[in-house]
């Protein structure tokens, strides 16, 4: 009865039954309420036209389960995998390697989106000397997709890396192996230094990092991003973009006082502490020696 409602809403997750069932319970409620006993099939067909005359409202239930369900786990994921994230040595980055705030992007070479927000990030980081833009190459979309992006990293290795980049995100449509190659060759990379590169293990293995990585943030699409401890999929404009860059930086800021602040209040609660021992112990020598000048006196 329920099996096209159903089917829908399942395909937008797994999680679905949680707001689901909250529906129905509201809707045998709502009957329980009306008649002290109901059959079976009058409870299914009551369900049944409550979710048919409610879907907007369950939908949006599992909208809303399944966004708070991702911004949980990414916020976990951000903590447990900070170092990965922020601090891989391998993964390509433009600007102030010592920005107070950075911006991670999971891109792929053949998804348009990417290419649609690249000029924005360039124009950004060309503005902003005190941000720091790490690219982690995850590619879900082609088999071409994960070829460019060992070529990508092959780029890095021979000090390349965004001149290659730049290339590929301005080239329009989707990519060949030819195309790859091309725009190696056009950037001024040692191509068969590079080819053995692409065909090397460690390439796989930082691809595959990024995409284990990307699956920990659950990002299911590209461009992804991540700036500072805010994790979001999508196009955003540039103000959109720079508004989340100065949340991060004022983020950055206040945490800095906070921490600045109750490192002040912990100084003056240890020296508050000392003073209490010392004011303790000059009362102990006081009394010692009013001890002593009393045995003293009675010799």
């Amino acid at each position: 009865m329920f099996k096209t409602f159903t089917n829908r809403a399942l395909s937008l997750g797994k999680k679905f039954v949680l707001p689901a069932g909250l529906a129905m319970g509201l809707a045998l409620g709502a009957a329980q309420a009306g008649a002290a006993e109901l059959t079976k099939d009058q409870v299914e067909e009551i369900v049944h036209d409550y979710l048919m005359s409610h879907g907007d409202v369950v939908m949006n239930a599992v909208d809303t389960f399944q966004k708070k369900d991702q911004t949980e786990r990414q916020t976990q994921a951000l903590k447990v995998n900070h170092e990965e994230l922020f601090n891989n040595e391998k993964s390509p980055f433009i600007g102030n390697p010592k920005g107070d705030v950075t911006l991670i992007e999971f891109f792929d070479y053949n998804c348009h989106f990417c290419k649609d927000i690249f000029p924005t990030l360039k124009s950004i980081s060309d503005g902003d000397k005190n941000l720091k833009i790490i690219f982690k190459d995850f590619p879900i979309l082609a088999p071409s997709s994960e070829t460019a992006a060992k070529w990508a990293l092959a780029a890095q290795k021979q000090n390349k890396y965004f001149e290659f980049h730049q290339k590929m995100m301005e080239h329009k449509g989707g990519i060949m192996d030819d195309d790859i190659e091309k725009v190696a060759k056009d950037v001024g990379l040692d191509l068969s230094a590079a080819r053995t590169f692409v065909d090397s293990t460690d390439a796989m293995m930082q691809v595959e990092r990024n995409r284990a990585l990307a699956s920990q943030m659950a990002f299911n699409g590209t461009p992804s991003f991540v700036i500072n401890n805010q994790a979001f999929s999508g196009v955003l404009s540039k103000d959109e973009l720079k508004a989340k860059i100065y949340d991060a930086r004022k983020g950055a800021e206040d945490k800095k006082t906070d921490d600045k602040k109750a490192d002040e209040k912990k100084s003056a609660d240890d020296a508050a502490k000392d003073a209490d021992k010392d004011s303790i112990t000059g009362k102990d020598d006081d009394a010692d020696k009013k001890d002593d000048d009393k045995k003293d006196g009675s010799k």
